[in-house]
């Protein structure tokens, strides 16, 4: 099940030389929403991924699993190591610093990996049994090297597994293992038995995700091993098979479900085979003379591959019959549908792809269409004419974007073997069958006002290999104070479309396929999407220079959809949860292209463009395959240093750990799995001669004392970051990394958050350098004081504003109708620290993650005061933003010079107005003053006493509790809180305890655990979840695993705690919430 970040035991490094093996200790993971479109902005609680193995501690391995790893290693000679899958206590990768696990063999590649593994059988957790019975689900070659992966999966009474118990083996042509990645579940026991049925399983998911909607399931026949049923009153057909389901402890007898709720919905639903309880669940949406055609290389009115051209859709090298099928599939010619794509209007909804027509027919294969974007011509008339006037031109470019792309990653190794997408194999292996839907204009007519939920977006949804996939192309058009863009049709950004097809890529070859279930993993999907559009872009000469996505469908030429042009990213591993959204995978995913964007210049710089490009691209899909399941950033580092062994003989090691240490994933950087949001950075190389280190000393400005315990960080942003390091007691520290120039962000209570430009590190070298810090005058640590606010939520008291971080935010009143632009400007008074000469202020106009980007400061106004009473205006000031939407870079820290200093022993700061127009809230994050003529002491910290609250919880209720938010969220009481907010709530106890926290303690660094006791435990057991509302009673986040106790850290603007009884009776809880300052 999903879960906020908790204490978990980490991942341990092994090597050949190791002889000591700890386990370390760090934060862990929050999970992800998997429901991942182009754009994304909010974390909704509806999406994300449910797994009842969710980790809270450790699996440690067996003795004689460390033992038999070690002898592996051994085996394998100098350089070798591995890393361990928490959740398994099994080898999650092994690979080699210096090459190859083992020497030639002769043999298959089937043959030669079943070897190795039978030989290390013990390594794995698995017996020579086990490892007998492992079937093949693929056997891939890696074009130009003759590598093959090939990927097995466990089974339980010929069942084969499903998310999870995986094991990939890289052999190379000449018969060495090059490297293993997977997760394989110890123990041979099977729990359970197929009871249910095909359409019993069916039944239950459909009952669990549409509850109160009658259906009586009919096959309809079978499909890719599923057998497939009607659609009834849902969303489209549903796929069903038997399964198992690895656990620590063995398997679960289970069926896989694909379920196509509705119109928004579809999903994978791995349920027990017995009972039906759900064991995992998330969204299967990833929301990014021969026939000739007229098309765009990359949009309309670009710079370059900006006019229409006549493009050919006869045959090529991947494509062999050619992309038109001329059979026809309407009427007596041939239409936008051929082996590998098959494009149409699809505007009765944007996720099924029901409708098949309009289409473009062409009798002569002749599809050349005139683009005139009546849907701006018409400002977004959703009744026809306007859009469909343009059906044709735009079906016909998205059919050639598709073809174009299946062609390209053919010959990066994304073929049959790979899973590709194709009607027809040719007999090369893999499953046909699945050529990718392209639904033009997906929601035209039912996505618009007022839900918008089929505009302003794209999708691509990826079931197995032999069931087709599809991607959604939206229309886009500007909404107040959500996405004020222009009216575009997404058919016709090259961008875009790459983006989702490249969802269908990595979902079909990381890690063998159906591997992507971790927030990180999540994020690198959305990366590689980024990625490989940017690479065609350029190394076709289409944007030379800029590293944009999204530029034609949001307007924006200068950074598109994202944060930043990828040529002028900043962020680093360490960044992950810095965006306005806390942890979410479309953000935390441009650190993901930024990394490979930088890999791909170095590789260019170092081979020209035609050539760099290429083996930028082979050695980032090569990768893919060599990855562990549900990877992390490392995992997938790593697959693609094993990629440039077997491709390149590790001629490009040295250039890949350089590239991705300057982006805080080195060799020293950890993260405890791919669930992780608070990864820790390692900007260093393996190589030693490579870095270079920095001592700093951090002083107090005005006194000279050291300033200890401040976070050091490598990058610009502050908010959730993860730091390099602290300073020790004399205010020191040491940076370690590979040679470069850094921007340095120091945070410290008493200091607020600093950044120098240009720390410059350089190899083989050790410098010093001391780092004066001014005091930040309005700091609460240093001993200022807010004297008034004029307005401010119960979750974000405006204290918040003087904490010396981005992280918590003052938050005003919602008004509840009228927009704050409309109303009284609300302010706050502050007493500062000491009387001070004040000449600046730096403002961070973050808001919180769960709020509307546009509820952020924009103008604001401060007056200064000697005595309280007398006020002179001293700046004014305003964060602007680029549209379609204020973003992290728009919003993070300012500092606004005063035109003259002041002196001043008091600060009013006015919130004149927010971004946007409509918002009813005002939200700022951090104040600071500074200036001079003031010695001010070193700020301290006073951690709030520890909280604790008791009670009794009489009831379960197991039909509530779904910590993805998809249905009954909460029981009884849970639900008179979300609907009443009074509390404490008459039915309290009933079947849930609500706890109000002390003021303080929604500011993000606190946390709070809950343990139950019943004397009907060492029968019944219990299982209690969590779930955090704010103010106004609605969902902030939430923890629920299948531990009988919980913990978390709790998220920033909660007020209330449902503590809910899922299973259980009984049940005493006891409450503990502690500052973790």
């Amino acid at each position: 099940m999903s879960h906020l970040r908790t204490t978990t035991v980490g991942v341990c490094l092994l090597t050949a030389a190791a002889t000591a093996l700890p386990l370390s200790i760090a934060s862990a993971a929050q999970s992800t929403p998997s429901l991942s479109t182009v754009l994304g902005d909010t974390v909704d609680q509806l999406t994300k991924t449910l797994d009842t193995r969710g980790v809270t501690a450790a699996v440690v391995p067996t003795t004689a699993t460390r033992d038999a790893a070690k002898g592996l290693l051994a085996s394998a000679g100098a350089g070798a190591r591995a890393t361990w899958d928490e959740r398994f206590g099994t080898l999650r990768s092994v690979r080699s610093d210096r090459g190859y696990l083992t020497a030639p063999q002769s043999g298959a590649a089937v043959d030669v990996a079943r070897g190795w593994l039978r030989e290390h059988a013990a390594a794995f957790g698995l017996t020579t049994a086990q490892v007998d019975k492992l079937a093949v689900v693929r056997d891939h070659e890696l074009p130009g090297t003759g590598t093959h992966t090939v990927s097995f999966v466990q089974t339980y009474a010929g069942v084969a597994a499903v998310r999870g118990s995986r094991l990939n083996v890289a052999v190379t042509k000449d018969g060495r293992v090059l490297s293993y990645a997977g997760d394989p579940t110890p123990g041979a026991a099977l729990t359970g038995g197929w009871v249910l049925g095909d359409a019993g399983a069916l039944v239950k998911v459909a009952g669990s995700l549409a509850a109160g909607t009658t259906y009586v399931p009919k096959a309809t026949g079978t499909q890719a091993g599923y057998t497939t049923y009607d659609k009834g009153p849902f969303g489209g057909p549903s796929y069903v098979k038997k399964a198992v389901f690895g656990t620590r402890d063995g398997a679960v007898a289970a069926y896989k479900v694909y379920f196509v709720k509705s119109t928004t919905e579809a999903w994978e639903v791995v349920v027990d085979a017995t009972t039906g309880r759900t064991l995992y669940r998330t969204t299967v949406v990833n929301f990014d003379g021969d026939p000739q055609g007229t098309v765009y290389d990359n949009y309309p009115g670009a710079a370059r591959g900006g006019q229409p051209r006549q493009q050919s859709f006869g045959p090529t090298t991947a494509s062999p019959k050619g992309w038109v099928d001329p059979t026809g599939l309407v009427g007596t010619g041939v239409t936008t549908y051929g082996n590998n794509a098959d494009s149409y209007a699809n505007w009765s909804n944007y996720i099924g792809p029901v409708d098949n027509a309009p289409r473009p027919v062409s009798p002569t294969g002749n599809f050349s269409y005139t683009y005139t974007n009546q849907w701006a011509a018409t400002k977004g008339q959703t009744v026809p004419p306007s859009y469909a006037e343009d059906l044709n031109p735009a079906a016909t470019n998205l059919f050639f974007q598709h073809n174009r792309i299946h062609d390209d990653y053919y010959k990066w190794g994304f073929t049959e073997t790979a899973g590709n997408f194709q009607l027809d194999n040719g007999g090369k292996g893999g499953l046909g069958g699945d050529a990718i839907r392209g639904l033009v204009q997906a929601g035209a007519a039912s996505g618009g006002a007022p839900t918008y939920t089929g505009r302003d977006n794209a999708y691509m949804l990826t079931l197995d290999d032999g069931i087709p996939p599809w991607s959604g192309m939206f229309l886009w058009e500007p909404i107040d104070d959500a996405f004020e863009g222009p009216y575009r049709d997404g058919s016709m950004d090259m961008t875009v479309i790459q983006h989702e097809y490249s969802h269908g890529l990595s979902n079909r070859y990381v890690a063998g396929g159906s591997a992507l279930g971790s927030q990180q993993a999540g994020s690198m999907g959305e990366g590689w999407g980024d990625w490989y559009a940017l690479n065609h872009a350029q190394s076709t000469g289409l944007e030379p220079t800029r590293a944009v996505v999204g530029a034609y469908a949001t307007g924006n030429e200068v950074r598109g959809i994202r944060n930043y042009d990828y040529n002028a990213n900043p962020t680093t591993f360490g960044d992950i949860g810095y965006d306005l959204t806390g942890p979410e995978v479309h953000a935390d995913g441009e650190i993901w292209t930024a990394t490979l964007w930088d890999l791909q210049k170095a590789l260019v710089a170092k081979y020209g463009l035609a050539k760099g490009s290429d083996v930028a691209a082979r050695l980032v899909t090569d990768g893919m395959p060599l990855t562990a399941p549900d990877p992390s950033f490392l995992d997938a580092r790593d697959g693609i240093l094993a990629a440039d062994v077997d491709r390149n003989h590790g001629e490009n090691t040295d250039l890949i750990w350089s590239v991705f240490a300057r982006r805080g994933a080195g060799a020293s950087a950890v993260t405890q799995t791919g669930d992780d949001t608070d990864p820790q950075p390692g900007f260093d190389h393996p190589a030693a001669a490579k870095n270079g280190t920095v001592a700093i000393t951090v002083v107090n400005a005005t006194t000279g004392q050291p300033v200890k315990n401040a976070k050091v960080i490598l990058g610009v942003y502050e908010a959730r970051v993860t730091p390099l390091t602290r300073t020790g007691s004399t205010g020191g520290a040491s940076i370690k990394a590979v040679a470069g120039s850094y921007p340095l962000t120091i945070q410290a209570p008493g200091f607020g958050v600093q950044t120098i430009p240009g720390l410059a590190i350089a190899a083989g070298k050790n410098t010093a350098r001391t780092i004066k810090l001014a005091p930040n005058l309005a700091s609460t640590s240093a001993g200022a004081t807010v004297v008034s606010a004029s307005s401010q939520d119960d979750g974000a008291p405006a204290k918040f504003a003087f904490d010396d971080t981005a992280a918590s935010v003052w938050a005003t009143k919602d008004t509840g109708g009228t927009p704050y632009n409309d109303g009284p400007d609300q302010r706050v008074t502050v007493k500062l620290a000491a009387p001070a000469t004040v000449s600046s202020v730096r403002v961070s106009a973050y808001k919180a993650t769960n709020a509307s980007r546009f509820t952020a400061l924009k103008g604001f106004t401060v007056q200064t005061s000697n005595d309280g009473v007398s006020w002179t205006t001293a700046r004014t000031g305003a964060f602007g933003y680029q549209a379609p939407r204020p973003t992290a870079p728009d919003l993070n820290f300012a500092s606004f010079a005063l035109a003259k200093p002041v002196k001043a022993a008091y600060v009013r700061f006015f919130i004149d107005s927010v971004q946007g127009n409509t918002s009813t809230q005002a939200q700022v994050a951090d104040i600071e003053v500074f200036g001079s003529g003031a010695v001010v002491q070193n700020g301290t910290v006073t951690p709030d006493p520890a909280y604790t609250d008791h009670g009794t919880i009489t009831a379960p209720n197991p039909a509530a509790g779904d910590p993805t938010g998809l249905q009954n969220v909460f029981g009884v009481t849970g639900t008179e809180m979300n609907t009443a907010c009074t509390f404490p709530p008459a039915s309290q106890g009933a079947d849930a305890w609500v706890t109000k926290f002390p003021a303080g303690f929604s500011d993000g660094l606190h946390s709070v655990s809950v343990k139950g006791t019943s004397d009907a435990d060492a029968t019944l057991g219990h299982d209690l979840d969590l779930y955090f509302l704010d103010s106004t009673c609605q969902l902030t986040g939430s923890v629920a695993t299948s531990a009988a106790d919980e913990s978390a850290v709790i998220p920033p603007g909660s007020v209330y705690l449902v503590t809910q009884l899922y299973t259980g009776a009984n049940v005493t809880v006891d409450v503990t919430a502690v500052d973790n300052r």
